[in-house]
């Protein structure tokens, strides 16, 4: 009888960067449609083909990623969801959805880890930052002080455009860093 109780403990040792897996996939829906409909009250943004502004927007020019969470009876949840369009040569960031009831819900010691790495939305955009570097920027639109701070962290800078911030991915000559933050102003919300 000891040996399941063993077991269980065991499981629930497991480190929190190990119980989360951060990914991107073509099936985001399926993993964040719930948790896209709780916090924006919005369908889910399906990948598909538009315009942005003059730009012709391809399915494949979106990037979704996901966090799913084990928890240690083995249940996985998706916690965290963020979507990149690829925009000309610019990623656009929105989207940025993480579980409001997560954190809370945590071990004290995986609590600890997630907070000093940053929490989940941290942890889903330095994970995306390793794999979506063939640009010049990332951009967002933020108008919450909560994710400001988040967005600061990661390497964002304001912009003169109210909500408008940007992560410079490669050094530009300032005239080329300000063509884009006027180009991608004018698209407005995203």
């Amino acid at each position: 009888m000891l040996l399941p109780a063993f077991f269980l403990l065991l499981k629930q040792m497991t480190a929190f960067i190990d119980a989360l897996k951060v990914f991107e996939t073509q099936e985001a829906a399926r993993y964040a449609g719930t948790l896209f409909q709780e916090s924006f009250n919005s369908a889910f943004p399906v990948p598909v083909s538009y315009r942005i502004l003059e730009t012709q927007i391809q399915p494949e020019d979106w990037h979704q990623f996901v966090a799913i969470y084990t928890w240690p009876d083995g249940t996985e949840e998706c916690v965290g969801f963020c979507n990149f369009i690829k925009y000309k040569d610019v990623y656009l960031e929105g989207g940025l959805a993480v579980q409001k009831s997560f954190y809370r819900r945590l071990s004290k010691e995986h609590f600890a880890d997630c907070s000093a790495r940053g929490g989940i939305a941290q942890i889903m955009m330095e994970t995306a930052a390793k794999q979506l570097t063939d640009c010049a920027a990332w951009f967002g639109y933020v108008g919450d002080a909560k994710s400001m701070r988040v967005v600061l962290r990661v390497g964002y800078i304001r912009t003169a455009h109210r909500y408008l911030i940007v992560k410079w991915m490669r050094t530009l000559p300032a005239f080329e860093m300000q063509m884009w933050i006027e180009d991608v102003s004018r698209i407005g919300p995203f």
